[in-house]
């Protein structure tokens, strides 16, 4: 059965607990309200951050890209242009004429081009053969309009501004510039007077030069941006342009494009599977869209870490506290703290008085008096009560005492008278010579107790008179060790015993069997550490004397009586009368009770190999025990 055992806790524990509690709300609190508008104010500020960046980049892109239209619209608007054009792809026109053509032409383009040396190269192509360009490659372009990626957009344009990202294969091979340089395009085609389409203007551009603050946005997020065309065409980045192509045709890819409607904010990416948060801005005329994305996680870094110094100024605040409120605590608990140590020290004397100073607080300070007041009033009943009860237990001992003594005449003249019966005379003399001397011993009211060795010199004489009178037909032992023999015990406790003993066997058949014994090193049942029955052996010494014979052991009826009458002495300590017939065992239980309290050994039952035991002793251990009863008795 487990016992469910009440928490108790000092006044300083309770009230640093309720000092640190309150500290750590209120910091809780303050940190609370101040992290969330710091929060909310550098959210802001990272938002906008992030809508700036966009809008930087659509700018940046969309004023790139209508340089290159204005060139492509004043190109196509020219009338020199279209009219020494048209006759310098006419078949009918002649090489000299063509020549002329060309210088002419070339120089037009060049006017058109103007001196901005990011336009990389201005094109004019007839509809469906080769074409004329200058700027990396001046002169006659050997590939044809309709092999170009951005022809058929541009006819369906019908005139319309037309972009495109990729690489210019033909432009690397007759430049010698690396293979894998990009550029970026402008198209659109172009009419005669007549509106009749006569062929495609082309404005080229480095791919890194329109898309420069793409490829290094001012931005402390490090974000991934994306360029679309209005038609939802991936522009930005070129090493995603490929594989959005592919994937978009299977149908696999993740298009923000498609996601502009839903505005700034966070969305799930299914093909990175992270949540991001994500900024969209169109350019001034629409023609692109421009896409900034960041993980949630990269996103609120550095808001977290902008509110970190905020848990650390709440740490170091809350250390503080901890501190203060241990002082604070301390200092108001003290005087308690001092009563309690007076009242909780076992190792003072019980009655000296609490010595303490004037603390200035009326309710201590009164405790004090009271208290003080209390523990002399205590020391005079107590002294009054030690002395009722020293003179109750004399009273008690002798009376127990003054009964054996009838109880042993008793038992002495029955043996003597059937000793005399049976014309035993020298060992009837013998006897009353040794009856004598343990008549002066039983006598003798002075002491309650005597050591071991005095009582087995008289049980000695008592058991050799009836070895006197029984003769090989007797035998008894001693086995006591001797450093047990100064131990002291109840007046006459071993020979009474040893009376009970002798009277049991020789109601049987001889041989009569008598063993009187002692040992110090106990089993666990002699230590009881609580009425569980765990054994506390570690703190507990003890000692016993067993007397043991070959009987016919105890009678269950008077055993259990006996047992009841053992547990009422040590439930309610009333001690129970006495007769002179079968009062030896209960009289030897109320004089250990007596002398020794709750930490004395009593066991008492019937031996497996016949015969009855009886063990009586004293445990030395500090704690108070309830001492048992053995499993029968007598």
């Amino acid at each position: 059965m487990f016992i469910k055992r009440e928490m108790r806790q000092s006044i300083q524990t309770i009230l640093s607990r309720y000092f640190v509690l309150l500290s750590f709300l209120l910091l809780l609190l303050t940190s609370i309200v101040f992290s969330t508008i710091q929060y909310n104010t550098i959210r802001r500020s990272t938002i906008d951050h992030l809508k700036n960046t966009c809008a930087s980049i659509a700018d940046s892109v969309d004023q790139q890209v209508n340089q290159m239209n204005m060139i492509s619209l004043s190109t196509a608007s020219s009338a020199d242009i279209k009219t020494v054009f048209e006759e310098y792809a006419s078949p009918e026109t002649g090489a000299y004429k063509r020549n002329q053509l060309r210088r002419d032409l070339s120089a037009n383009l060049v006017n058109a081009k103007g001196f901005d040396i990011s336009v990389r190269q201005l094109n004019l192509f007839h509809m469906d053969e080769n074409g004329f360009g200058t700027g990396s490659i001046n002169g006659d372009l050997f590939s044809s309009a309709p092999l170009l990626p951005w022809y058929q957009r541009a006819v369906e344009g019908d005139g319309r501004m037309v972009v495109c990202a990729a690489e210019d294969t033909l432009l690397s091979e007759k430049s010698g510039m690396p293979s894998d340089t990009l550029y970026f395009s402008v198209c659109r085609m172009f009419f005669n007077r007549y509106h009749k389409p006569i062929g495609f203007v082309e404005v080229k551009k480095y791919y890194e030069t329109v898309f420069s603050f793409a490829l290094q946005p001012d931005s402390i997020y490090h974000p991934s941006i994306y360029v679309y065309d209005q038609n939802g065409n991936l522009l930005f980045p070129f090493e995603e342009k490929a594989r959005y192509s592919d994937t978009k045709e299977t149908g696999g890819a993740y298009s923000y494009f498609d996601k502009k409607n839903a505005g700034n904010g966070g969305l799930y990416n299914p093909v990175s599977g992270q949540k991001e948060y994500v900024c969209f801005t169109e350019s001034a005329d629409g023609h692109f869209l421009v896409v900034t994305a960041v993980r949630q996680a990269d996103f609120m870094a550095p808001v977290f870490r902008s509110l970190g110094w905020i848990s650390g100024i709440f740490i170091i605040l809350f250390i503080l506290c901890l501190f203060l409120s241990h002082i604070l605590s301390r200092n108001l608990s003290n005087p308690i703290r001092a009563i309690y140590h007076f009242l909780a020290d076992e190792g003072k004397d019980r009655f000296a008085p609490l010595e303490m100073d004037s603390t200035g607080i009326r309710e201590i300070d009164k405790l004090r008096d009271s208290l003080n007041e209390n523990i002399h009033s205590r020391k005079t009943a107590t002294d009054t009560l030690m002395i009722l009860k020293e003179k109750e237990v004399q009273a008690q001992m002798l009376a127990l005492q003054s009964q054996m003594n009838p109880h042993f005449l008793y038992n002495s003249l029955s043996t003597i008278a059937e000793m005399a019966e049976e014309g035993l005379t020298e060992p009837v003399s013998q006897m009353c010579r040794d009856i004598t001397e343990i008549l002066r011993y039983v006598s003798s009211n002075r002491e309650q107790v005597s050591s071991i060795e005095e009582e087995l010199e008289i049980c000695d004489q008592y058991l050799n008179c009836l070895k006197l009178r029984f003769g090989e037909e007797f035998h008894f032992s001693f086995s006591i060790p001797d450093e047990m023999l100064d131990n002291e015990i109840p007046k006459l406790s071993i020979q009474l015993l040893a009376e009970n003993a002798v009277k049991a066997v020789t109601g049987t058949a001889p041989p009569w069997h008598i063993n009187i014994s002692g040992r110090t090193d106990l089993p666990e049942k002699a230590c009881i550490s609580d009425q569980t029955g765990a054994s506390d052996q570690a703190n507990c010494t003890a000692w016993s004397i067993t007397v043991k014979d070959n009987g016919p052991g105890f009678d269950p009826e008077v055993a259990q009586r006996l047992r009841l009458e053992m547990q009422k002495i040590l439930q309610n300590g009333i001690l129970t009368s006495l007769k002179i017939e079968g009062m030896g065992i209960l009289n030897i239980f109320i004089r250990y009770y007596l002398l020794y309290g709750n930490s004395f050994i009593f066991e008492f039952g019937n031996l497996p190999e016949g015969g009855a035991f009886v063990t009586t002793g004293r445990r030395t251990d500090e704690s108070e025990k309830q001492p048992l009863p053995g499993d029968a008795g007598r």
